[in-house]
């Protein structure tokens, strides 16, 4: 008796896991869609440089910033066009494009660093849309949105340009927050090589 009670529990669990989808959007300034590609072979040493760019309304942003730190640093884990080591790394977030370009430039190469990359994430979100209809359906994602902008060091010339967005969830799906951060993994991994 009990195992036909179950069964209509594992069809609604079976229903909704298997409606998510993922959807990755690159828009790229340049002819380059990733940061590692046949221009961009040696990037010498490298600073990741993560930025933040929340919404005013954000939710837990501290928390997002370290769920992004972690990921930005597990993405750049054996980088194969470039050293992220001492003396670039990655660092920690601040504001990197307030500051003058050739300011910021001039101190990098100070410090031996050939290459920066600016990651500034814009979304690292769930969401979840609600239909009152008949029938009522609800709708969750997870998002991870940030620009990316790979410039070199000694000729202050933008190596690549492009803004990247995952969206995974759909119809019957509730994703919560700390999913985000597989979002942003995933897409960093796709726009490095």
């Amino acid at each position: 008796m009990n195992f036909v009670k179950i069964i209509p529990l594992l069809f609604i669990l079976l229903l909704i896991t298997s409606c998510s989808t993922t959807r990755m959007y690159t828009y790229s300034v340049g002819e380059g869609s990733t940061i590692c590609d046949k221009s961009n072979t040696d990037l010498g040493a490298v600073a990741i440089l993560p930025e933040a760019a929340w919404r005013k309304d954000q939710k837990g942003p501290a928390k997002r910033k370290q769920m992004a730190l972690d990921e930005i640093k597990s993405a750049f884990k054996g980088f194969p066009c470039g050293d992220v080591s001492s003396p670039g790394g990655v660092r920690e977030f601040a504001n990197w494009t307030a500051m003058p370009k050739q300011e910021m430039l001039k101190g990098f190469s100070n410090e031996g660093v050939d290459t920066i990359v600016i990651i500034r994430v814009e979304e690292l979100t769930p969401r979840l849309a609600i239909t009152f209809s008949i029938p009522f359906l609800w709708s969750g994602t997870n998002e991870a949105d940030f620009h990316v902008s790979v410039i070199s060091v000694k000729t202050g010339n933008t190596l690549a340009d492009m803004r990247a967005k995952r969206v995974t969830g759909g119809p019957f799906n509730i994703r919560p927050a700390e999913w985000s951060r597989y979002e942003l993994n995933a897409a960093l991994h796709s726009v490095i090589n």
